[in-house]
């Protein structure tokens, strides 16, 4: 057996039993204890947070439009996680037939064994924001975005000519889910917070990204686009507050997420308890959507977080194009 996953495993054990609701959700209340500040004055956030959880971004219609839901209806409408990874190996590492290369099996994954608990309540989705826990696209907007997502930073380029046609994740150059908002996904849901009195650092376990905060700063006045986008923070009340615009454009065509050239994403992190962060998260991008959206998410205390090790641009990309040019050899000799 793999060790580190064990390892992982094993230490985001008491997480998962909370996550599944097999303790009672009051120790999910927030304590009647002070916030704890750091030595400068503002509100201490440090530390590292677990934010895995089955709750997906949007409302899926089988919840009638609630945004809580009991734990007998959650047992009820919600896939358990066995049932979840067996239907994932079904399509991935087990599925039948001559063409499948292999994929994850349920081994290699933690997306997280329930549904998100705030405040007590099991939540159906990550939206709050329309009440209805859907994204407000205008009227061309999910045309738009796809478009966007489409678009080839090297237009002339196939995706198999050399690494640049390859996606961001298989390049390991950005993650599928450790962005900008943070939302849920099959593994590595981890982040780590660090604060000084002029900056923060919010660093991604996947693909070990380290996102720098200007506090009370400005936005660099040039507009230069960066991986992750231009981020400047502030404190309000013990809540830190974080505006993020000037995504990269490869990030915005052929990243995942929802970032657009347009967008501003505002999060918002402030301390529940001494092992519990409320996260939310604000999405404005008007050529998207109709109204600005809204979603919130918990983040708990976890151990440690591991160092994120990316295969497939290490190993996997030259057996990507080889195979590549095999298949045009194999094509002009026929």
């Amino acid at each position: 057996m793999n060790v580190y996953l064990l390892q992982k495993k094993t230490a985001t054990l008491s997480l998962s039993l909370l996550t599944a609701g097999l303790i009672s959700a009051s120790v999910f209340a927030a304590d009647e204890v002070p916030t704890p500040m750091t030595a400068w004055g503002v509100p201490d956030l440090q530390g590292i947070w677990d934010y895995s959880s089955r709750t997906a971004v949007e409302r899926h219609p089988r919840f009638e439009g609630r945004l809580t839901i009991s734990q007998e209806d959650a047992e009820r409408l919600v896939p358990s996680l066995q049932e979840y990874t067996d239907a994932l190996e079904e399509r991935g590492a087990e599925a039948p037939g001559p063409h499948n290369v292999g994929g994850y099996n349920a081994f290699w994954i933690n997306p997280g064994d329930w549904l998100a608990v705030i405040d007590g309540e099991l939540r159906t989705s990550l939206i709050i924001e329309p009440e209805d826990g859907r994204i407000p696209w205008t009227e061309n907007g999910r045309d738009i975005r796809a478009a966007q997502r489409a678009a080839m930073a090297y237009p002339t380029m196939d995706e198999n000519d050399g690494p640049e046609g390859r996606s961001l994740a298989e390049r390991c150059m950005l993650s599928f889910a450790s962005i900008v908002p943070f939302t849920p996904s099959l593994y590595n849901n981890t982040t780590q917070i660090v604060q000084s009195p002029t900056h923060v650092m919010i660093l991604a376990e996947m693909a070990h990204d380290a996102r720098i905060v200007k506090i009370d700063g400005q936005h660099d006045p040039h507009g230069v686009p960066r991986w992750h986008g231009d981020s400047i923070g502030y404190y309000e009340g013990d809540t830190l507050v974080v505006e993020t615009i000037n995504f990269h454009p490869e990030q915005v065509a052929r990243g995942s997420g929802y970032t657009s050239a347009n967008a501003k994403i505002t999060e918002r992190f402030s301390r529940v308890n001494d092992r519990e962060l409320r996260y939310q998260f604000t999405i404005e991008d008007p050529e998207l959507y109709e109204a600005p959206w809204t979603g919130e998410l918990p983040m708990f205390a976890a151990p440690d977080l591991y160092e994120y090790a990316c295969h497939e641009g290490n190993h996997s990309m030259p057996g990507i194009l080889m195979g590549a040019r095999v298949l045009e050899q194999m094509a002009e000799e026929q």
